[in-house]
């Protein structure tokens, strides 16, 4: 058994013996004795108190040390004891770093149990559950380890209530891609080892960009993006400068692909048109800014990867399937060298990254694993407790009690007066 409040009990155990004191110095009325000359005294009431040293009332005194404990003992919390009780806490890696679901499924059934529980990272938001609901799929999304140490730790505040220490086991091939500045603070706030068992990641591409186009090599974009050269993770791109067909949609289903719809005219574009066209002078992608004069005709909407100099989405990106397709209402037709210069190239840069942006997959080195998986014993459920709002599920009967015992005292000194 332990307490959340044990002070609670001290001052319980003060009470108590103050009560008992109280007891003991109680005042009694003196014995009457017949006298002769009593036909001498006034007929009125005897009023005097006679100082006794013996304890008195014993049944009323029970009673209220027993309401005295029984509020202490709810205020100081009991809990039952969970010594020697461990919850596992798998944290499981789904991101597009994860070159296998099936190794990840693989490995979390060959160490957990019914009892476990799971965190899954890397699918758009951080999912907690049971191990039964581990996901089949990976994700196109980027994995994050600290969102993820993050849902861990709340996970494991949870569960510390019932257990003695948490093991935290991330199952992940930890790539530099899901590493950021967070990741250091929040590792050295979880006050344990992790257990680290690693997974094949994805290769690391860096194929040459290759771009299917149904347009000539005069159309401006076309020639400018055949000075692109090797990109970093560089995939299969479909360029597509009038509507989209629908195998062009079937095709950006299969992963790695990406459907770059680019209309050349507004006969080419499928989208809500604004209803008032501006210009405007300059787009940015990521760090590169293209600075002319442009032609704003569209409204777009999704995860933006462009934008113009106001903040409007100036290019979007839609998952689909294991690719995506990206609408892009950047109009740039028409006389001038606007797409051969390297600042268009700078520009277009973010446009022909694989779906969910630039990747690194790169393997993190063996220090900053080694950090990661830490040293000493398992997380102790006292140090992830959250004391202020626990509570004990004993304390409600508790005081339940405790107002019984006070009703019974206020009746049991109402008979002690009739009687007196």
């Amino acid at each position: 058994m332990s307490w959340l409040i044990p002070s609670a009990l001290g001052i319980a155990v003060a009470a108590m013996l103050v009560a008992l004191a109280l007891h003991y110095i109680a005042r009694s009325r003196p014995i009457a004795e017949p006298l002769p000359t009593a036909r001498f005294v006034p007929p009125r009431p005897v009023h005097a108190r006679a100082r006794s040293t013996a304890l008195t009332d014993l049944l009323l005194l029970v009673v209220r040390l027993a309401a005295i404990g029984a509020i202490g003992l709810a205020v100081a919390g009991p809990t039952r004891n969970t010594e020697g009780r461990v919850q596992r806490l798998f944290v499981v890696d789904r991101s597009r770093a994860v070159a296998s679901m099936a190794e990840v499924r693989d490995s979390v059934r060959r160490l957990a149990a019914p009892s476990d529980l799971l965190v899954q990272f890397g699918g758009g938001a951080v999912r907690a559950a049971g191990t039964t609901a581990l996901d089949t799929a990976t994700s196109l999304n980027p994995g994050s380890l600290s969102a993820a140490l993050a849902s861990a730790t709340r996970a494991a505040v949870i569960a510390s209530a019932r257990t003695d220490s948490v093991e935290l086991v991330l199952v992940s091939p930890l790539v530099r891609e899901e590493i950021d500045s967070a990741t250091a603070r929040l590792r050295a706030a979880w006050p344990g080892r992790i257990r680290l068992v690693p997974v094949r990641g994805t290769p690391q591409d860096t194929t040459r960009l290759v771009v299917e186009t149904r347009a000539s090599a005069a159309d401006p974009v076309v020639a400018g993006l055949s000075l692109m050269g090797r990109v970093r993770g560089g995939g299969t791109i479909r360029l597509v400068r009038e509507r989209a067909t629908p195998s062009d949609s079937a095709w950006a289903r299969e992963r790695g692909h990406v459907l770059l719809r680019w209309p050349a005219s507004d006969s080419s574009a499928v989208w809500t048109p604004r209803s008032t066209i501006d210009s405007i002078g300059a787009v940015t992608s990521g760090p590169a800014t293209l600075v002319a004069r442009f032609s704003r005709r569209w409204m777009l909407s999704g995860r933006a990867i462009a934008h113009w100099a106001d903040g409007e989405p100036a290019a979007v990106e839609h998952p689909t399937g294991e690719g995506c397709i990206r609408d892009v209402g950047i109009v740039v037709d028409g006389p001038g060298d606007l797409a051969l210069r390297p600042s268009f190239r700078r520009f277009v840069g973010p446009l022909l990254e694989p779906c969910g942006g630039a990747r690194d997959f790169r393997a993190i080195d063996s220090s900053a694993r080694a950090f990661i998986a830490g040293v000493g014993p398992l997380a102790p459920a006292n140090a992830l407790r959250d004391r202020e709002t626990q509570t004990s599920r004993w304390s409600p009967w508790l005081l339940a009690l405790a107002a019984v015992l006070l009703t019974g005292e206020l009746a049991l000194r109402r008979t002690e007066r009739r009687i007196a």
